[in-house]
């Protein structure tokens, strides 16, 4: 080997994997759903292959060209949690548009914080934060995605589709959420305690779909007590049938998105989603209240354009926030978490007592055992219920209690779902 050559090699040779970057496959001409072909090997259809190749689906997920009215909306869909897909929803955003490209993203917003995750789900993982800029720099090269609160400042680029435009919808609004990936992404199978609205604005998104009812054949692990969210521990890409042999026998549908569709995912509903190509989406969420009341609807123009920025909702994030409020428990989910409590100790008023077999039940893994310190965080988290100081809350209280009340009592039983910033420096930074 001449010298020349040598010293290639060892060049080469000297590298780390992580020093060698190579951009990812952004094709978007997947087959989907997967074409299910019976085993002639003796082990069963599907074995270790991804899920999906297990059984074949009973058909699409609904779909509508137009959107329908609030009232419609929920008497067709909401109220018995039945997906839907909606096609060319967003076309009228602006964001639908303008966020094609990298550079208008930049250039706008390229300032903003966001959260990023790792391309292949891990609930285990904690999310990290670093700006647009800097994620953009990488994306295409890093197995890391943006999934985050949508900045305020993006808001004003997207729009309320007039399926939520009035009543309980546009008034129980909690988040709107970023996602953006060069493709490669995969969910675990999971379900949330929000009503979702997911639109995708550039790429193609794949969902596979699955009735609540089969969630004790699913391997579920609950993100938290009283979150009203989960997840399956099965491993989306390799599905063993003989650990997990129920999946050979659930029905499931599909839903594939292309640039401006949107997909409702009901509260409960399990789904697990993979997307390719340059993937840029937003999310509108909202609680899953058993009543509408559409009283307002009469007097509101739902066919009129509306920026996601002229709506309220619980959770935003602007520039310069130290937490990006990702992640917390839904607080009117909270709410009925407290009141179903006292219904089950037969009482009307929560004391510190029955609140602390709640707070173990929501903070504590199950081996552990309440410290000192768990009981003076309890107690601190009660004394933010507790307003008045009487010792007590009466079940009429916590119907009425302000929304901002209950955040901050969110915000303490669950950890931040990311670095928090402290001045000018983002701390775990990718």
């Amino acid at each position: 080997m001449s010298a020349f050559r040598a010293a290639i090699a060892f060049a080469v040779l000297s590298l780390s994997v992580s020093d060698i970057h190579f951009p990812k496959d952004m094709r978007t001409d997947v087959q989907f759903p997967p074409i299910v072909k019976r085993s002639d090997s003796g082990l069963p259809d599907g074995h270790l292959r991804p899920l999906g190749y297990q059984k074949k689906p009973e058909g699409r997920v609904k779909e509508y060209q137009e959107l329908l009215a609030p009232r419609e909306f929920w008497e067709q869909h909401v109220q018995h949690r039945v997906p839907l897909v909606y096609r060319q929803a967003v076309v009228k955003a602006p964001a639908f548009l303008k966020w094609q490209t990298d550079e208008y993203i930049r250039e706008k917003y390229g300032d903003l914080d966001v959260l990023i995750e790792k391309k292949v789900e891990s609930r285990g993982a904690q999310p990290q934060r670093m700006s647009l800029n800097d994620f953009l720099d990488s994306y295409e090269y890093e197995d890391w995605y943006v999934v985050s609160l949508l900045p305020d400042p993006m808001r004003e680029e997207m729009m309320v589709p007039r399926s939520l435009l009035c009543g309980t919808f546009r008034q129980h609004i909690l988040e709107s959420n970023l996602w953006i990936s060069a493709g490669g992404t995969s969910s675990v199978l999971h379900y949330d305690a929000d009503h979702n609205l997911h639109c995708l604005l550039s790429g193609r998104k794949d969902f596979i779909m699955i009735h609540p009812k089969y969630a004790d054949q699913l391997d579920l692990v609950e993100k938290k007590k009283f979150s009203g969210s989960g997840y399956s521990t099965m491993n989306m890409d390799m599905i063993n049938v003989f650990t997990n042999p129920h999946i050979s026998k659930i029905p499931w549908t599909w839903a594939t998105l292309r640039p401006g569709d949107c997909v409702f995912i009901p509260s409960g509903y399990f789904h697990q989603v993979r997307s390719y190509g340059r993937s840029v989406a937003g999310t509108i969420m909202w609680s899953p209240l058993p009543e509408f009341d559409d009283s307002d609807c009469a007097s509101t123009d739902i066919d009129q354009y509306t920026p996601l920025s002229q709506v309220n909702m619980m959770w935003t994030y602007k520039k310069g926030d130290k937490v990006i409020d990702m992640g917390y428990m839904n607080v009117e989910v909270l709410r009925q978490s407290l009141l179903q409590v006292l219904r089950e100790e037969n009482t009307t008023r929560l004391t510190a007592e029955i609140f602390s077999s709640m707070f173990e039940a929501a903070v504590l893994n199950e081996e552990e055992e309440m410290t000192e310190e768990d009981k003076e965080d309890m107690l601190e988290i009660f004394g933010l219920l507790d307003q008045k100081k009487k010792g007590s809350v009466s079940m009429e209280e916590i119907r009425n209690m302000d929304v901002e009340v209950l955040k901050n009592v969110a915000r303490h039983l669950d950890d931040p779902h990311g670095p928090v910033k402290d001045h000018d420096h983002t701390h775990d930074e990718l």
